[in-house]
């Protein structure tokens, strides 16, 4: 299940983790970074919140995470919590979680960021990547891309750009159907004073560090992150 079509129309009890994988981890963002998060990646911290909680007696009604990528450790983050006994709501947040399927020529398809950004080709009901490894030019996959890429990037992007095609959430379905959960695209460098002081909780997880952020925009960050406890 590498397309994107095949993913998005599928119901979310037929796709396995090991599906999420193999599609999020050949989804590259703009920003230079994969859509791929690995299970369990943070069930020890996770582990390590909730004795806190129960240490100090507090409750946690409503929760923010920050740069969820996938989705699947805020899932994790959600089910720990609820185990617990805390009835949180969470918003879950990215730079990036919109983008758009849209058809193309010669029955293909691609998905698209927002901004313009191929995230996904499909041709011939194959997965292709926008992005190179090193190995692709061993493979002959290099030269591949490039043909796909001449003749689908400009009318995918304009097709993206007018609207065309379906929106899809770039998140695990399994998270996507869950009710106490939300979703916003947000940039945590600029204050969103709708979460000012909102939340009980605040999760940055692997967010706040140099590999995204230059010095000054992870001051920013980091305040934000602190204005959104309530």
């Amino acid at each position: 299940m590498h397309c994107a079509s095949a993913f998005f129309s599928a119901a979310p009890e037929d796709i396995t983790a090991r599906d999420e994988a193999r599609f999020f981890g050949g989804l590259k963002t703009a920003n230079n970074t994969f859509k791929r998060t690995e299970p369990s990646r943070l069930a020890k911290i996770d582990a390590a919140l909730i004795a806190t909680l129960a240490q100090h007696d507090s409750r946690i009604g409503t929760a923010l995470d920050l740069g969820i990528s996938s989705g699947v450790t805020t899932l994790e983050l959600m089910q720990a919590l609820r185990a617990a006994g805390h009835l949180a709501r969470v918003t879950g947040t990215d730079r990036s979680v919109r983008a758009r399927l849209v058809a193309l020529p010669f029955g293909c398809s691609a998905l698209v960021e927002r901004g313009g950004h191929v995230l996904q080709y499909e041709v011939l009901a194959h997965a292709i990547r926008p992005w190179e490894r090193r190995l692709d030019r061993w493979t002959g996959m290099a030269a591949l891309r490039a043909l796909v890429e001449w003749q689908l990037r400009e009318p995918a992007i304009a097709r993206a750009a007018s609207g065309e095609g379906r929106e899809v959430a770039l998140l695990t379905p399994r998270l996507r159907r869950s009710d106490a959960f939300r979703w916003q695209e947000d940039d945590i460098t600029h204050r969103n004073q709708a979460f000012t002081g909102r939340f009980d909780l605040v999760r940055a997880a692997n967010l706040l560090n140099r590999h995204y952020f230059e010095p000054e925009a992870l001051r920013d960050a980091v305040a934000n992150t602190i204005a959104y406890l309530s």
